[in-house]
């Protein structure tokens, strides 16, 4: 009961956003530049460009988070999905014009 009792006060204590992940936390390339943030609720969204190409961006989130759980796309189009610190990440990146967009969503 004494566990019980101290569980529910360190929740009463610790704010909800403490325990839980926040779409700013997840990597971005240096030259992101943010056009949408979304992070007061789920699924909490980041949206942004840059001038990378899609491949150069995949490598960077290889690098930063490790290998994805699937990926689909092309050189046009790709998805990468991650489990990051327990929550579904996916990570939207679309080239044209010369810049590609990338959309992270945490679900």
């Amino acid at each position: 009961m004494k566990i019980f009792t101290f569980v529910i006060s360190l929740m009463c204590i610790l704010p909800f956003s403490a325990m839980s992940q926040d779409v700013t936390q997840i990597p971005l390339p240096d030259e992101f530049v943010t056009t949408l943030d979304v992070t007061n609720e789920y699924p909490m969204v980041r949206t942004g460009y840059l001038a990378s190409s899609i491949e150069a961006i995949s490598q960077f989130y290889l690098q930063a988070l490790g290998e994805p759980i699937k990926s689909k796309g092309n050189n046009t189009y790709k998805t990468l999905y991650y489990n990051y610190q327990e929550r579904s990440v996916r990570i939207s990146l679309y080239h044209h014009n010369y810049v590609t967009e990338v959309s992270i969503m945490i679900e």
